[in-house]
């Protein structure tokens, strides 16, 4: 598993790369998405609206996957590149599933 954003264009044509995020751009069409990853829409709003600080949004997404089994999330991705918006460096939520897996499987997700 790695992580990585849609606009890498290395990413673009990949079939391993897989959204996480709630929306996807046009180009993406009916490419794979894996939805429960995906932040909830009033989480995602209240943080892009400057309503929610960073912390609280980690926290209330952490609470968000915590009902999720992290060796299930890995069997079923394993082999896929997550894929959000944000580029690396910015605050993200798959960088948050990507530290809640290494932290459950002690595996390393990589960015690229």
């Amino acid at each position: 598993m790695k992580t990585s954003y849609f606009g890498n264009p290395a990413i673009k044509n990949d079939p391993t790369a897989i959204s996480i995020a709630r929306f996807t751009p046009r180009w993406w069409g009916p490419g794979r998405r894996y939805i429960r990853l995906a932040p909830p829409i009033d989480l995602l709003n209240r943080y892009r609206n400057d309503r929610l600080p960073w912390e609280d949004y980690v926290r209330e997404y952490h609470a968000w996957i915590e009902p999720l089994d992290p060796r299930k999330v890995w069997n079923d991705l394993q082999n896929c590149i997550l894929i959000c918006y944000e580029k690396p460096g910015q605050n993200c939520h798959r960088r948050l599933v990507a530290v809640w897996l290494e932290n459950s499987l002690n595996v390393a997700i990589p960015e690229i």
